[in-house]
């Protein structure tokens, strides 16, 4: 390990982002619970949760702990997609808000937490039983944090996306978000009033979320009209995303033989080193399956393998396609994805008996309703990987083409989300006593995000400055 990563590395002890230690939380009932959370929120002050200041800073002294771990050779398409819009940066960079964050005052309460909660990364996937979902579908900054790093981070994203679509933030928006705060903590309370196995079993389907709006939604009538609106024009193509369509879009035959086209440098073709680590990883993944899994990849042999780069914060990343085929000329594509370890506390978290792929998977499993049912890990001599379905029903809503009436819908969606997923740890009914605690709560999120818009606003000029510079 270089002098830099050493450097970087931490005491385990210190930093375990994977771990429970508050493991006497599942002893207290839920109103023992809401009472602590109670008396840790009339702790707060308005200020200590509100407040935050912009100010100029060079953010590539922050983003250059995480970059130092990835692929130099696409880290100047990742900076292309970042500059396309703050918004775009944002995605990209949530090492910042989580530094940030990590220096400004929080709940102390923690959950397993999606770690990058922003509306992008909620959307279509298909189950385990081929049930089409609406969920958070992005887990890799996910562990053991605080809920509110969650909450403020979909709150600053829906604003930038608000300001990107020209609403009018002071008239419109902001009192939206007052109501999404109330959204959030609606959902706690409905979600703990469940009994535990039905929290527990009920998928995210269109059907269920609509259902959840009776209880915790305004107008359940003005809703329905409005999502079923967002959904139709999604739906079908999300359907239609399978590995078909991925065989269909990504490969053509040559000479007879099928393989994936090459779109240098999204999609390259990797050498002989790399195909051997990777066959030998899926097998290593194939072999710890479960046993429906194992047996039918075991019909399927290994055609090609291709880097292919994804999103905008997963840039850099090594990513991975592999096409299968079985001998009666069916398909399927799998996805191998780097998982890189968290930073926490302007760390890195390195720990050589530590599994990033393992704990990416394991944090999916419990922070979604269900999962892809070939979600799975294996690790090679220098990196971690997660490997899951290519294109199963993967869809997503057009952040760019949301009128008033389908944004509201949709952020209030994702916030009723990302409660259900918070209601997976046994501390959740705390989050509930904490906001409970001050009626000004909903308003001091509201704030700290407006301000942290202007931080994302101020550090994306800084980054656009820099790149035109040739910094």
């Amino acid at each position: 390990m270089s002098k830099d990563k050493k450097s970087k590395k931490i005491n385990q002890k210190s930093l375990v982002p994977y771990e429970f230690n508050q493991m006497d939380i599942t002893t207290k009932t839920s109103t023992e619970l809401i009472a602590e959370g109670q008396r840790l929120g009339l702790d707060q002050e308005y200020g200590r949760i509100a407040d935050y200041k912009p100010h100029k800073r060079d953010v590539e002294k922050i983003m250059d702990v995480r970059n130092s771990l990835l692929y130099k050779k696409l880290l100047n398409l990742k900076r292309e997609r970042m500059s396309e819009s703050a918004f775009a940066f944002f995605r990209g960079t949530v090492d910042i808000m989580n530094h940030d964050l990590d220096l400004n005052s929080n709940s102390g309460i923690k959950t397993l937490i999606g770690g990058d909660a922003h509306i992008g990364n909620f959307g279509y996937y298909g189950s385990a039983e081929g049930q089409l979902l609406f969920d958070m579908n992005d887990f890799d900054e996910s562990h053991i944090g605080y809920w509110d790093y969650d909450v403020k981070r979909l709150l600053v994203s829906a604003l930038l996306v608000a300001k990107q679509q020209g609403f009018d933030i002071k008239k419109d928006v902001n009192p939206f978000l007052h109501k999404v705060m109330k959204t959030y903590i609606r959902s706690l309370i409905h979600l703990n009033q469940l009994p535990a196995m039905e929290r527990f079993i009920a998928p995210n389907t269109l059907e269920n979320i609509a259902s959840a709006f009776n209880v915790v939604h305004d107008d359940r009538d003005k809703f329905d009209k409005s999502f079923t609106k967002i959904v139709s024009k999604t739906v079908k193509k999300a359907v239609r995303s399978n590995s078909d369509y991925a065989v269909q879009k990504y490969t053509e035959v040559v000479d007879g033989k099928r393989h994936f086209i090459e779109n240098d440098p999204v999609t390259k073709h990797v050498g002989a080193k790399t195909y051997e680590r990777l066959v030998n990883g899926y097998y290593d993944y194939r072999h710890h399956a479960r046993s429906d899994v194992h047996q039918f990849l075991s019909e399927f042999h290994i055609v090609d393998i291709v880097r292919h780069s994804v999103g905008v914060g997963s840039v850099g990343t090594l990513c991975y396609l592999l096409l299968l085929e079985n001998s009666n000329g069916d398909y399927l594509v799998l996805q191998i994805k780097q998982a890189l370890p968290i930073y926490q506390n302007a760390e890195i978290y390195f720990n050589k008996h530590h599994s990033s792929g393992e704990e990416i998977v394991k944090c999916q499993r419990i922070l979604q309703s269900s999962s892809d049912r070939f979600l799975g890990y294996f690790d090679t001599k220098n990196y971690s990987f997660y490997v899951r379905q290519f294109k199963d029903m993967k869809g997503s809503v057009k952040l760019n083409k949301l009128d008033w009436p389908a944004y509201r819908d949709y952020v209030s969606v994702c916030m009723n989300l990302l409660a259900r997923a918070h209601s997976r740890s046994s501390t959740f009914p705390m989050v509930i006593g904490y906001l409970q605690s001050q009626t000004w709560m909903d308003r001091a999120f509201v704030n700290f995000a407006n301000q942290y818009v202007k931080q994302v606003e101020l550090d994306y000029q800084t980054f656009i400055k820099g790149e035109k510079d040739g910094k």
